[in-house]
């Protein structure tokens, strides 16, 4: 791994943690549901570094909030949600990315996440009643991850196009 990529693999871990922390502070409507803002860092971080990097950022936010937090059951169900989503965002990303916007990607990863938080509080209160709840996150999770993968494709676009010519030009998109 050379240098450059360490450093944007820290500057995305580092930005996702912030942006996860902030995000706790703010007031939901229901428990469980987050915006979900620090997955632009993984994504972007999938597009731009690969998946190794994907993995990188969402395992060190998930650490680093657990041991700023101590909060062991917020670790689990992170843990168990970010790393579904982040090997559902890798395997559409990577084997059908020709298919899927990067906004699907991110809405299937989303998805994911959800799926794995449930699990992983269903096993630790020993209760398939919260199942009833998935429907709800998961309508919150189309909005805020369909969110997630516009800013992930524009943040993507620019760091790109900084690593080629050191400069950015609004008109630039990213094809996927």
């Amino acid at each position: 791994m050379r240098l450059r990529e360490t450093v944007l693999i820290a500057l995305f871990a580092a930005l996702a943690l912030v942006f996860n922390l902030a995000e706790g502070l703010l007031p939901m409507p229901l428990p469980g549901i987050k915006l979900g803002a620090a997955n632009v860092f993984a994504l972007t971080a999938l597009v731009v570094l690969g998946a190794r990097a994907a993995f990188a950022v969402t395992l060190l936010r998930i650490s680093l909030a657990w041991l700023i937090s101590g909060n062991p059951f917020a670790f689990a169900c992170s843990l168990t949600g970010g790393l579904l989503s982040t090997t559902i965002m890798i395997l559409l990303y990577t084997r059908f990315g020709r298919f899927f916007s990067l906004s699907w990607i991110s809405v299937a990863g989303a998805w994911a996440f959800n799926i794995g938080q449930v699990v992983a509080v269903s096993l630790l209160v020993g209760s398939f009643a919260v199942f009833y709840y998935l429907p709800i996150l998961l309508v919150v999770g189309t909005a805020t991850g369909w969110t997630v993968g516009v800013l992930a494709a524009m943040l993507a676009v620019r760091i790109k196009k900084i690593r080629l010519t050191g400069s950015v030009r609004d008109d630039e998109t990213i094809d996927r």
